[in-house]
């Protein structure tokens, strides 16, 4: 009995915030719930389906501003961007206006492996450099092809290897009884993967998994040049910066790792939160400092030499009464720019901060799955009830909104469309529905500017580099427009 209670402390103080550097034990696995049928098909859809969900209407707070108008917004200058290396177009995610010209036009359809299913799902954005794009499919693996003409060039699968499947897939407490080392491995992850992500930086290509493990691969040949075994599936997209690649795990660890060989420099346990999406956010990077937002609603800035703490925050919804308020997973990531962090939680929560003192400067009723869109003094955001907005950086007045078609039955309710994006691509806003549509507005007022079918049901935003849109459809298919 003493034995067993000294276990079941063990998983009781995991719950708590650290810091831990090599050699320390890495967090406790928050295993997906397997509890009945039901349960498996909700877990089973991509993140940011919200037709998963029963949601209630938002209340309606939001207000537009009676001093900001839309003719006084000025949109920074749009620039041909020649890559999208990561998640957010870079370790800021703000990339900001980049440029393309006329209307978009299908230019080549390929298939790069198996679409969501019950196994795996396809949440990952592609990334593209040096003449590349790199795709990653609903079943763990990795596609590169010529951005120009989309042929394949190589493939790389991630997998467990016999002697680290058998490690990882313990899950069940008397197994974790009889050996009280098997905490440490993962859960059940060798029978199915949810979650991870892409990034390319100097020649290698960065993957992280649901597998639990993180692989750093050489970007032209698909070469494997490390993996790391986390013993915990990784649910965010990493993000590259200085040397040093970063991702979030499962059970809201943030890992830094050395890009070179995947060596676990430092991480840093959040608070462990069962209620939450099958993503978790992808870190920014600026300088010296790694903003990470957690499943808990937790948003943390960390050194990025050692993981010592900056500031911390929360973001958390104020009398919503919807059941995704119950949620205050950030799970999109935060932006970074011009000294201002912008984080959005899909419990119905935006907010802005001080990068070097934690200072919140303002907060807005506003939930996302997405990342927020920074464009010069303005933020754009797709709301989880089929809104977009347009805010003041500074203050975040509302200066727009525009009301997307929410379901496909809208008298019933039923069939609820979620929205993926936006980018800002030659002064239009570009969003991509679940139901395979692709709309455009304008920026300065929210008009409706054109739709478009895409070819497949999309969950994740589309990305964009030398002017052609890329965008990557719940079957596993990339399609390129220009």
């Amino acid at each position: 009995m003493k034995y067993l209670f000294c276990i079941i402390s063990a998983l009781l103080l995991s719950g708590c915030s650290t810091i831990s550097g090599i050699g320390d034990a890495v967090g406790s696995i928050n295993p997906f719930d397997r509890s009945d049928e039901k349960s498996k098909e909700a877990q089973g859809k991509v993140a940011g389906e919200t037709d998963r969900i029963s949601i209630l209407e938002l209340n309606e707070t939001l207000k537009e501003s009676e001093t900001i108008k839309p003719e006084q917004i000025v949109l920074p200058p749009a620039y041909a961007n020649v890559n999208w290396p990561q998640v957010g177009g870079n370790a800021a995610h703000a990339l900001q206006h980049t440029d393309a010209k006329g209307s978009f036009r299908k230019i080549w359809s390929k298939s790069t492996g198996k679409g969501s299913n019950r196994k795996g799902r396809v949440v990952a954005p592609p990334v593209t450099d040096d003449g590349l794009i790199y795709a990653m499919d609903g079943n763990n693996l990795i596609t590169a092809m010529d951005v120009i003409s989309g042929t394949k060039l190589w493939s790389y699968k991630v997998a467990l290897r016999e002697r680290q499947r058998t490690r990882i897939g313990r899950v069940g407490i008397v197994e974790r009884v009889r050996d009280p080392l098997s905490i440490l491995d993962g859960s059940g992850t060798d029978k199915e993967s949810v979650g991870g992500g892409i990034a390319v930086e100097n020649g290698k290509l960065f993957v992280t998994s649901g597998l639990g493990v993180v692989s750093g691969l050489d970007s032209k040949t698909g070469e494997e040049v490390w993996r790391t075994i986390t013993r915990t599936p990784m649910h965010s997209a990493p993000t590259a910066a200085g040397g040093r690649v970063f991702a979030v795990s499962d059970d809201n660890e943030l890992f830094a790792f050395n890009a070179e060989t995947g060596e676990v420099i430092w991480t840093y346990q959040g608070i462990v939160e069962s209620a939450r999406m099958l993503t978790a956010p992808s870190p920014a990077v600026v300088g010296d400092t790694v903003i990470s937002g957690f499943a808990s609603g937790e948003l943390i800035a960390l050194r990025v030499q050692n993981g010592s703490v900056l500031w911390q925050d929360a973001l958390s919804s104020a009398g919503q009464l919807t059941p995704l308020a119950s949620l205050n997973d950030i799970a999109s990531g935060p932006v970074v720019d011009d000294g201002y962090v912008i984080a959005s939680a899909q419990s119905g929560v935006t907010s802005a901060f001080d990068l070097r003192t934690g200072q919140r400067i303002w907060t807005q009723p506003a939930g996302s799955l997405n990342f927020p869109l920074l464009a010069g003094d303005f933020v754009y955001l797709a709301m989880t009830d089929g809104r977009i907005i347009c805010m003041s950086k500074i203050d975040g007045s509302v200066i727009w909104i525009t009301q997307l078609r929410s379901h496909k039955n809208i008298k019933k309710k039923k069939k609820r469309i979620s929205y993926s994006g936006p980018i800002l691509v030659g002064e239009r806003l570009l969003v991509m529905s679940s139901k395979g549509k692709a709309i455009t507005l304008n920026p300065y007022d929210g008009i409706i500017l054109d739709e478009f079918k895409i070819g497949g049901n999309v969950f994740i935003a589309p990305v964009i580099a030398n002017e052609t849109v890329f965008v990557m459809t719940n079957s596993a298919k990339l399609i390129a427009f220009r």
